[in-house]
């Protein structure tokens, strides 16, 4: 974080302005608070914030990577849940899942998820279109598709997949037995 030294200093001000005295108490104000403007920061940020629930629905097979945003924003965040669809509606809880965690960490978090889900998902795709590739159950399309009509990121997908496929464990094992039947 680059504000980092600068909050460290901003704590230090804080403390002589609320202790100091007469002369000392005054520029120690003066000076946090020109520290504050100057680097776009609040008391909120140098006295840390408290920590709050936040409610989110999550779907099973998001969990695993939801579970390694959390802890890669803080490690100590608590996470709880799933909690059954009948407590969600009898409680009245805005989700499936709960974290304890600053608004912050939550902003950091829900940001993260957005894109790395998405991510994670095209991931999974090109994964999938490899290992079907590499052991050739890959349907082909019925007309066959013209390399020059691609687009530059599906040219690259395409060769991205022809290359994992290359270093996909196959079952040559099944397919040689299929084609001895």
């Amino acid at each position: 974080m680059g504000n980092f030294k600068h909050i460290e200093l901003a704590k230090k001000l804080k403390a002589l302005a609320e202790k100091g005295v007469g002369g000392e108490k005054i520029n120690a104000e003066k000076m946090l608070n020109s520290l504050l403007r100057k680097h776009n920061l609040t008391i909120e940020d140098i006295e840390g914030e408290k920590i709050d629930h936040y409610f989110f629905k999550l779907k099973k097979e998001d969990e695993r990577l939801w579970s390694q945003i959390v802890k890669s924003v803080n490690n100590k965040i608590k996470c709880y849940g799933p909690f059954p669809d009948k407590d969600i509606k009898r409680v009245g809880l805005g989700g499936n899942y709960m974290i304890d965690c600053t608004t912050s960490e939550w902003v950091e978090i829900e940001a993260k998820n957005t894109i790395y889900q998405r991510l994670y998902k095209d991931e999974v795709n090109i994964f999938y279109h490899a290992f079907c590739t590499a052991n050739n159950i890959l349907v082909q399309p019925d007309k066959e598709i013209d390399i020059s009509d691609l687009t530059e990121e599906e040219l690259k997908t395409l060769l991205r997949v022809r290359k994992l496929s290359k270093n996909i464990s196959t079952a040559q094992t099944l397919n040689k037995a299929l084609h001895k039947l």
